[in-house]
């Protein structure tokens, strides 16, 4: 029975206060949805740019509106870096912009940027390097305020001249000259030979700064000068003697047969080869072929050793050999030797 009574005060209590009691509801209500939607609807921002550093809330989601709002006006330079979220947080870095000042062409231009390379920077300016065009610092550096750039102009020119190339004087020595031994003589006179040389300038805001030899081309060789001079018991003909044989107080070993006491002289010809197809050079000879053979291999020196032709191969048809003049007529590559040879007093060691 009192339970009944509680209940029935209590609702009755509750009736007398509906008014009270639905307003405190609302309010409850109202404050429960306020919060839910400034927790879902309102941001921490944090504005910084280097300089201040600002932490504020916002319902603003525009950059507009919360930079605005944070009292912060951008310049026509000025960069917007970097914008984070993270659930209700909100971070904005704001870059200034700064000049850079470029010397090139003998002015100066400026950039104007927030960040970038030396590249962006001669972009910015409007500066176009040419092929060989170099700055310093290099292209790719990362520019700070403060910084300057250099922009060198190259140039490459190329030029030429030509190049005198001395010529050299050589020595051939042999027994020929043996009548006169302290004279020297002339074999082939000297002539300068010619280059044509490339040289590369290069050229770094109009002034010199290096020259290189590009390329060498050769317009006409040297022709060296040839010197004959005497030397006792030094054969004309470079010509080696067979295998197993020497030569021994100027006289070999192993012949078959030996022409004594013959004359010898000298000829000289433009012809390639001699009468039996074979070559003309030092060392061949022309015969009575009836008495030497073509082919033939011999050593050709003076009794007394002071000529020395050397080893010989019989490639020519000597005309006063035919008659038997001479013995033996002597090859030799150039008129001036065959001249020297005169008329000289040999020995033919034949190897059949």
């Amino acid at each position: 029975m009192t339970e009944k009574k509680n209940k029935k005060s209590l609702w009755s209590t509750l009736m007398q206060n509906k008014a009270k009691i639905l307003y405190l509801l609302g309010t409850f209500i109202v404050l429960v949805s306020s919060a839910t939607a400034l927790f879902f609807f309102t941001s921490i921002i944090r504005v910084t740019d280097g300089d201040y550093d600002i932490v504020m809330l916002s319902t603003f989601s525009e950059q507009e509106k919360i930079l605005e709002l944070a009292d912060v006006s951008l310049e026509a330079t000025d960069k917007v870096l970097y914008t984070s979220f993270d659930g209700n947080y909100r971070n904005i870095h704001i870059s200034h912009g700064f000049t850079v000042p470029i010397t090139v062409d003998g002015s100066e231009v400026t950039a104007e940027i927030t960040q970038g390379t030396v590249e962006d920077c001669l972009a910015n300016a409007g500066v176009v390097l040419g092929e060989h065009d170099y700055t310093e610092p290099s292209l790719h550096t990362q520019v700070k305020e403060g910084d300057s750039i250099r922009v060198y102009r190259v140039e490459y020119i190329d030029n030429q001249y030509e190049e005198t190339v001395p010529y050299e004087t050589t020595y051939k020595s042999s027994s020929l000259t043996f009548r006169f031994p302290k004279r020297q003589y002339t074999l082939q006179e000297g002539q300068n030979g010619k280059n044509l040389v490339t040289y590369r300038e290069r050229y770094v805001d109009g002034e010199l700064d290096l020259a290189l030899i590009s390329k060498v081309e050769v317009v006409k060789k040297p022709v060296n000068k040839v010197v004959l001079t005497y030397k006792a018991g030094k054969a004309v003909s470079p010509l080696s003697a067979p295998s197993g044989v020497t030569v021994t107080n100027g006289v070999p070993n192993g012949y078959t047969r030996v022409i004594s006491n013959t004359s010898a002289t000298g000829y000289y010809s433009a012809r390639g080869k001699g009468a039996s197809g074979l070559g003309l050079f030092y060392g061949s000879v022309a015969v009575n072929p009836n008495i030497i053979p073509y082919g033939t291999k011999m050593y050709i020196a003076s009794p007394d050793g002071k000529f020395v032709y050397g080893w010989a191969i019989a490639t020519d048809t000597g005309t006063a050999c035919m008659d038997g003049t001479i013995g033996v007529d002597l090859f030799y590559e150039t008129y001036l030797e065959s001249s020297l040879n005169w008329k000289n007093t040999v020995n033919i060691y034949i190897y059949d």
